[in-house]
């Protein structure tokens, strides 16, 4: 049922984010390693590991919002280390769903969701971008709705809605799983407002002039690493995006207001058609 909890000892216990990657553990003192450093997506830090507890980070890392769209909202921390992932507040007349987290939330980012109106449902779309989950849902207990394919790296969270390949928590927002970057990575497509949470499917170089423009668009499995993705992951890929009739797609970076779905069926289509490569392709040369 909703909510049992048998153990919930695990989530007592104090957290910790890693200063190289943004990833956080709950452990009864500083942890000897990071995991997410040590899969073969990222890379070790080069002089040690650090990890701060919440404070630490709060002190260090500054978190600023804004409201992009009508309704939908972005938090990130500037400046950061680590991976530095924003996290988006959608709103809907059903509740508020979180997708993604920033870094660290400072207390007045938490009062300011809180003033939207909370969070009825959480999610994320790959563990590089789970960031601070821990204190929306210390904050909130919001349903956590996550892949049971990366289950594995939720070790921090308390996952209450698991799911397989697809999810609709809330009325016109829907979780599809890409697999392809993550076993279990993710998308969330939001159908009023045409726009496609896409985690880590896609990255973006933006306009310098225009944070909201992307200029080129690119694909991977492992982005500091350069690792392309297989055949068959870009064609699940493509199954997925092909269902969604979007015009925004946005990043845990950059929220691109002028890609959409045709530009990502191009950049899938094109490497199908010749070698997957993980190199910017520009958009004008997709079609726009």
């Amino acid at each position: 049922m909703p909510g049992y909890l048998p153990f919930a000892g695990a989530l007592q216990l104090p957290a910790y984010t890693c200063d190289n990657c943004g990833f956080w553990q709950r452990h009864f003192e500083p942890p000897p390693s990071c995991p997410m450093c040590l899969d073969a997506r990222h890379v070790v830090p080069q002089d040690g590991w650090r990890f701060r507890d919440t404070k630490e980070a709060q002190d260090a890392f500054p978190c600023h919002w804004q409201e992009l769209e009508p309704g939908v909202w972005r938090f990130w921390n500037e400046p950061v280390s680590g991976i530095g992932p924003s996290a988006y507040l959608v709103q809907t007349e059903a509740g508020n769903m979180g997708f993604e987290g920033c870094p660290v939330f400072s207390e007045a980012a938490l009062d300011q969701i809180a003033r939207l109106g909370g969070m009825k449902v959480l999610s994320a779309s790959h563990p590089h971008s789970y960031g601070a989950l821990v204190q929306l849902q210390d904050r909130f207990d919001p349903e956590l709705c996550l892949p049971a394919a990366d289950f594995t790296w939720s070790a921090a969270l308390q996952v209450s809605w698991p799911y397989d390949d697809f999810l609709e928590p809330l009325p016109g927002l829907e979780l599809h799983r890409t697999a392809g970057h993550f076993d279990g990575h993710a998308v969330l497509f939001d159908r009023a407002r045409k726009i496609c949470f896409c985690g880590d499917a896609l990255k973006f170089e933006l306009d310098p002039q225009d944070f909201r423009r992307a200029r080129t668009i690119s694909a991977h499995k492992a982005f500091v690493r350069g690792v392309p993705l297989t055949v068959n992951e870009l064609r699940r890929y493509r199954d997925v995006f092909e269902r969604l009739d979007f015009t925004q797609t946005w990043t845990p970076f950059e929220p691109a207001a002028n890609c959409g779905r045709t530009e990502v069926l191009a950049l899938i289509d094109q490497m199908l058609a010749t070698r997957p490569h993980a190199a910017p392709v520009p958009l004008e040369e997709l079609g726009r």
